[in-house]
C-alpha cells in the first residue's frame, strides 16, 4: 500500500475532478464511478474538495487517507524493535 499524496490527489481534484480522478487515486472506486455520473455537480463539488485538502494539514490528510498504510508503517518498526530486543536478551 502506497502513501497517498495530499498536493497530487488535491491538483487531481481541482483540474479533474468530474472524471472521479482524484477518488479513484485514492483507492475510492465507487465514489468515483459516482462522481463519473453526476459529472457536472462533480466538477464544482471536486474542485471545493480538493482546494480543503490543500488548506488542510498533513497529518488531518494522512488520518482520512493514509492510516492503513501509516498503521503498517508503525507494525513495521515494532516488528524490528522486538526483534532487537530479542537479540540484546540472547
Amino acid at each position: 500500500i502506497n502513501m497517498k499524496d495530499k498536493i497530487t490527489a488535491s491538483i487531481l481534484a481541482i483540474f479533474v475532478g468530474g472524471l472521479g480522478i482524484h477518488r479513484f487515486y485514492l483507492g475510492q472506486i465507487g465514489r468515483g464511478i459516482l462522481c463519473i455520473f453526476t459529472m457536472p455537480i462533480s466538477n464544482i463539488v471536486a474542485a471545493i474538495i480538493g482546494i480543503k485538502w490543500l488548506l488542510s494539514s498533513d497529518e488531518s490528510f494522512n488520518n482520512n487517507y493514509n492510516k492503513q498504510r501509516i498503521q503498517l508503517d508503525q507494525m513495521a518498526v515494532q516488528k524490528e524493535m522486538l526483534e532487537a530486543i530479542k537479540k540484546t536478551n540472547k
